[in-house]
């Protein structure tokens, strides 16, 4: 069992508030926004720990947290769900203790980590979305990527991410078209049930599902969470051309 009183413990040394959004299972759900004095209209909703036996996520989430971000407040703001799924993260399970796998219940609201987050969400839309995640039988990194108007940036995240780790050999499947070495189509077909596919119909233009291999050391998997998220942020803010 992992301890989730040590992310608490991590958040509460931010040198930015928390919210509670709700209590599940007895453990608290958080957010965190970092808003920057000018308003923006980019905003940027950054997610970890949906399925709980995939910590990755929510070290790149808490490691996101922790930096020094002020730079990229001149381009952003942000809303951070650290861990969206505390009971599955303590007992490394990826369901909830409802035996509910939270990514394929977006279309429903009698499930509360759903609720919480589409709670979190309100009527914000988002230039960009990314849900960190992992994958017990990978090798290397792949990412799901939807774009609204299609113009998909792909390519350059494989890249990006080239420079941590290798790319997976594999096809992922689930339906989800090639776009480039390692990247995949958010596809149709999974309607709305998971949370990216959710955000691109409902709040957001710009989604990515960043899978990490879990063989991976859990510092090299956080790392190339952040490197993916680093390179949209450097895109849309035109610093890479």
């Amino acid at each position: 069992m992992r301890n989730y009183a040590e992310i608490t413990k991590r958040l509460k040394h931010l040198d930015v508030p928390i919210e509670l959004l709700g209590t599940v299972h007895d453990y608290p759900i958080y957010q965190i926004h970092l808003v920057p004095l000018i308003d923006t209209p980019k905003h940027v909703l950054i997610t970890g720990g949906m399925h709980g036996d995939e910590p990755a996520g929510v070290e790149a989430v808490l490691q996101f947290l922790e930096r020094d971000n002020t730079p990229l407040l001149k381009n952003f703001s942000f809303l951070v769900i650290p861990c969206i799924n505390p009971y599955g993260y303590v007992h490394n399970t990826r369901e909830t203790l409802d035996g509910i796998d939270i990514n394929r219940a977006f279309e429903t609201d009698n499930v509360a980590e759903v609720a919480i987050v589409k709670k979190a969400l309100g009527q914000t839309q988002f230039s960009l979305t990314i849900d960190f995640h992992e994958d017990y039988d990978a090798t290397g990194f792949y990412l799901y990527e939807g774009k609204r108007d299609e113009k998909y940036i792909g390519p350059r995240f494989a890249t990006a991410a080239k420079a941590v780790g290798t790319l997976d050999p594999e096809d992922p499947g689930e339906d989800a078209p090639g776009l480039a070495e390692g990247v995949y189509k958010v596809a149709t077909s999974w309607g709305t049930e998971g949370l990216a596919p959710y955000l691109l119909h409902f709040h957001s233009e710009h989604v990515i599902i960043s899978e990490t291999p879990t063989v991976w050391q859990l510092e090299q998997r956080a790392a190339l969470h952040l490197t993916i998220l680093d390179t949209a942020l450097d895109i849309i803010s035109g610093k890479e051309v």
